[in-house]
């Protein structure tokens, strides 16, 4: 397991991996090994097949768990080795690949699988064997990659071969699978970068990506979130944030094995454990405390709001700097920075600005005080900043690398900017003054000196002594940093020097314990990586993209190309996925000092405005203008309708989410476009184009909200016969998946979850959508607060269905209303009808929904269960005639008993007349390991008479043209 990374102080260390292969000598070819050892997957136990097992056939022997350990190891490990790097047919497994210890005598006590080596031999294939020479597409790139192809199946297979096999011999699965997977980078690297003869060998080369996803062959073996693996990390320091972070953003076995054994934080072991996976939600008060304890210094340091404000006043800045008094003392003097271009000539107005997390002991809420001993620590680093982008300027290198490294400050007079100090800390006029200049504060400042406890804490030192592991630990550290969760501190990042840097980090500076690093130096260090760590080191230089000023620019505002257009939003939701804010309203306040919108001040105005926002709430809307601005062309991708998350309430923005920050804790954020169409915001709302159809109950509008008893509680049902569920302590459980059959004419039947406005992020974000009838586990769920709405919105007959393009329709979705027209029009006015040139169909965003085919068993009981709620319909008029002409049909409907025996016997009618039927009921009882009988598929039945009833007996689509137009508000 030696080729894969590991940091400096791990977790924990690699696994010893022992030989469990009699075929390390002579594997033979690769591609023949099954045939040649195949017989050590014959049986050879007894083996009592289980019911599973007969369903599926499977009578033979059993095999050996060693077996198959033998088969496996002696194939996907000497053989796939020996196959790409013994071009001549040979190959010392015995030196290369094993390793051996003996016992005091000197006999031989173990043999062991050792990798150290395997990355050197790499680059020897490389450089002189015949992966030297390798073009795309001839005959030994084939080759190699059917050997690839073939390990990848087998791997993964191995667990539905042999269930439970990669989690008892878990290390040895995870070193097989990394060594195909480091074999296959390898290939892809020469075919990237072609033959050696023909390279530029005065370029840097980057490792390209393996062709497999390996990491899929085990990823329960690696899944950071398992509860064992989640714990260990915790306790490590790591908040279940950024483990999520990593989970939804790495893909590789070598990424996942790094960062589990990663200690992110050794002052926090266990404070977040209250944190989840969709963001860090720890709250520390922003306290000013004292560098360390016991501190001596002189105490508060405090400036006046109003001296502050003047000077913002004026269009300057207001900083300040630490010298001598007079008697000899320290003092600290405000000064005003001019930040116009010929002012900023003169070195007296540069000034470095300080980026932190408010929480680690420089931030204070109350007023712009704080302890002088952390200003002289600011002044202390800014000055290894200002010298580290001075020689920077000057080509002036400390390593040879392109690396720049301070560990000791030349003494210097020099201005400082820290927003607890010089933004006015009252809420009002002259903290929205200082709040409007932020965009110029960080983007005019010679640098910007990140200070992060975490950081603050590791050494640079032992790293730069031996490089040959853990190198990567210093971008490891800053990735998970408290610092990078933060919404304000991704801002300060990006716009760091903005104004005069070159756009690669080389004024965003790192104070470390015994260094200070540029993010550009951090770059450079990566890449100088152990060949062991170097596609990792690759892989987080690309996750630092987000603090890159030009990833945020469009290519008419700087020199450089730029971000592409049609993926900014992309981008933007990316990095904002994982970030936090204490105070939900700076968010708007910080995409708009992030995108380069005006952010107003007005005298009275307890919040800024945005643009040309004339509320606070406009703040958003003018925000998402913006976004479209920046898209160009390509404009907004349409399928942000269908996003889970909270919506803007101004009318024509009601289609767009509220927020952007850590909205995993809602559900999805839909930006990926899935028709070719640009959306448009227009006056109306945003105009889409997408496939649709307009809604119809199978069984009638007065059926809708209706709410069938179950009967009497049996051991199937939990229920009190009136529709409420008792696990529920009685509250009446209601349906949220829509039923619809769309075409009207076809047979296919959908199931569409509905989604409610997520209000506080504790709603229901995960999909369970099946096929057969609801479980215990999967029955639906109340629709919090808004069940009423959805009940009056299917009532009132104008709901259609938007989705996406497809030849099947499936993925999110969006319920839309139309709005009410003139009373005169008539009853049937609602949505439009399909029309061969529909102008676009004005409709308001109600529901965002998940859609999925149901399969074909579950379509049979869809389409009886609309016959079964006519027929019920049927009975329950013809029992009230029978009962005369003073009982009323509603009056039969609120009799539970009646309706409880009209049901039965409907359903059990049509139960014994179709065989096609009780076949789809039988087969969903056995999917859900229920005991086949007839009351039993009764009981299944019953479930989705009941549930679809709900909804006017299920749904039925007309389908819109595929092009059709939308206004969504």
């Amino acid at each position: 397991m030696e080729h894969l990374p590991l940091p400096r102080d791990p977790i924990n260390e690699h696994p010893v991996i022992k030989l469990a292969t009699a075929q390390f000598h002579n594997p033979g070819p690769f591609l023949d090994y099954p045939n040649r050892y195949g017989a050590l997957l014959s049986g050879q136990y007894p083996h009592v097949p289980t019911q599973a097992d007969a369903l599926q056939g499977r009578f033979s022997a059993g095999v050996s768990s060693y077996n198959v350990l033998d088969y496996y190891q002696g194939w996907l490990f000497f053989a796939l080795i020996k196959e790409f790097l013994g071009d001549e047919g040979e190959y010392d497994a015995r030196r290369k690949i094993m390793s051996f210890t003996f016992d005091d005598d000197g006999q031989l006590s173990s043999a062991a699988l050792s990798t150290k080596s395997l990355h050197e031999d790499l680059t020897v294939w490389r450089e002189t064997g015949r992966l030297s020479s390798i073009r795309r597409g001839d005959e030994y790139h084939k080759h190699l990659d059917e050997c690839l192809e073939t390990a990848f199946h087998a791997l993964d297979s191995i667990d539905s071969t042999f269930p439970g096999f990669l989690r008892v011999f878990r290390d040895e699965m995870i070193c097989l699978a990394s060594v195909a997977e480091t074999l296959d980078a390898a290939v892809q690297t020469a075919l990237e970068h072609g033959p050696v003869a023909e390279m530029n060998h005065d370029e840097q080369h980057f490792p390209a990506r393996p062709r497999y996803e390996w990491f899929s062959t085990i990823a329960p073996l690696l899944d950071p979130l398992s509860p064992e693996t989640k714990k260990a990390m915790i306790k490590a320091g790591w908040c279940p944030g950024d483990v999520g972070k990593i989970r939804d953003t790495f893909t590789s076995i070598e990424a996942f094995y790094y960062l589990q054994n990663f200690k992110a934080d050794s002052t926090a072991a266990d404070l977040h454990r209250d944190c989840r996976e969709y963001g860090c939600n720890l709250r520390i008060p922003a306290v000013p405390k004292h560098e360390s304890p016991g501190c001596e210094c002189p105490g508060m340091m405090t400036f006046e709001e109003g001296h502050l404000i003047e000077i913002y006043q004026k269009g300057d800045i207001p900083c300040f700097a630490i010298g001598r008094l007079e008697d000899g003392g320290l003092g600290v003097a405000l000064t005003s920075i001019s930040i116009d271009q010929e002012s900023q000539k003169d070195p007296e107005n540069h000034y470095i600005a300080l980026s932190h997390v408010w929480s680690e002991g420089m931030g204070n809420v109350q007023a712009n005080t704080l302890p002088f001993c952390q200003l002289a620590y600011v002044m202390h680093w800014s000055m290894m900043a200002c010298q580290a982008i001075q020689d920077k300027l000057q080509e002036k290198e400390t390593t040879g690398t392109g690396i720049s490294v301070q560990t000791k400050p030349k003494i210097r007079q020099i201005n400082l900017w820290i927003d607890t100090m010089c933004c006015p800390a009252t809420p009002g006029y002259g903290k929205n003054l200082c709040l409007s200049r932020m965009r110029d504060i960080y983007a005019n400042a010679y640098g910007v000196l990140v200070k992060s406890a975490v950081l603050q804490a590791t050494s640079v030192r032992d790293i730069f002594a031996d490089t040959s592991k853990g190198l990567i630990d210093v971008a490891a550290h800053i990735y998970t940093s408290p610092w990078m969760r933060r919404m304000w501190t991704l801002q300060e990042g990006v716009l760091a020097g903005a104004s005069r840097a070159r756009g690669v980090g080389d004024r965003l500076c790192f104070a470390f314990r015994d260094g200070l690093l540029s993010l550009e130096s951090v770059v450079n260090l990566l890449k100088q990586a152990p060949k062991h760590e170097a596609s990792l080191a690759f892989r987080f230089i690309a996750e630092f993209r987000d603090l890159s000023v030009s990833m945020w620019q469009r290519p008419d505002e700087t020199n450089t190309p730029g971000q592409p257009l049609n993926l900014f939003l992309q981008m933007l939701v990316n990095a904002l996925k994982y970030r936090s804010l204490t105070v939900a309203s700076d968010e708007v306040i910080c995409l708009a000092t992030l995108l380069d919108l005006r952010i107003k001040t007005t005298r009275g105005e307890v919040e800024p405005l945005i643009g040309d926002g004339e509320t606070p709430e406009d703040g958003m809307c003018q925000l998402w203008l913006r976004v479209e601005t920046l898209q160009g062309a390509s404009g907004l991708p349409g399928d942000v309708i269908f996003s889970r998350v909270p919506r803007i309430q101004v009318p024509g923005f009601r289609w767009a989410p509220r927020t952007l920050v850590q909205y995993a804790k809602y559900g999805n954020m839909s930006v990926w476009p899935s028709s070719p169409y640009p959306a448009w915001i227009e006056d109306e709302g945003l105009r889409v184009r997408f496939p649709g159809a307009k809604l119809n109950c199978f069984g009638g509008l007065g059926m809708v909200g209706r709410l069938l008893p179950t009967g009497p509680r049996s051991a199937d049902e939990k229920g009190d016969g009136n529709g409420r569920d008792a696990e529920a302590g009685g509250e009446t459980v209601v349906p949220r998946v829509l039923m619809i059959k769309v075409p009207t004419g076809g047979d296919q039947w959908y199931a569409a979850r509905v989604y409610e406005e997520p209000k506080d992020g504790k709603g229901d974000g995960s999909i369970n959508l099946r096929s057969s009838g609801e479980d215990e586990e999967s029955r639906p769920k109340a629709i919090a607060d808004r069940h009423d709405d959805l009940v009056q919105l299917i009532r009132n007959g104008a709901v259609a269905l938007v989705f996406q393009p497809g030849e099947v329709i499936t993925g999110p979705g969006l319920l839309v209303s139309m709005p009410k027209a003139p009373s005169s029009a008539g009853p049937e006015v609602g949505l439009a009808m399909p029309s061969p040139n529909p102008e676009p169909l004005r409709v308001h965003s109600e529901f965002p929904v998940q859609i999925r085919p149901l399969a074909r068993r579950s379509c049979v009981i869809a389409d009886a269960t609309v016959r079964c709620v006519e027929g019920l319909q049927k009975a329950v008029v013809a029992e009230t005639r029978q009962r005369g002409e003073d009982v009323a049909v509603s009056d039969v409907w609120d009799d539970q008993e009646i309706v409880t025996r009209l049901l039965r016997e409907t359903a059990e009618g049509l139960m014994g007349s179709s065989e096609e039927l009780k076949k789809a009921l039988y087969f969903e009882v056995l999917a859900g390991r229920g005991s086949s009988t007839d009351e039993t598929a009764l009981s299944i039945y019953l479930k989705y008479v009941r549930h679809m009833a709900y909804f006017g007996g299920g749904m039925e689509g007309e389908h819109y043209f595929e092009d059709q137009e939308w206004w969504v508000d």
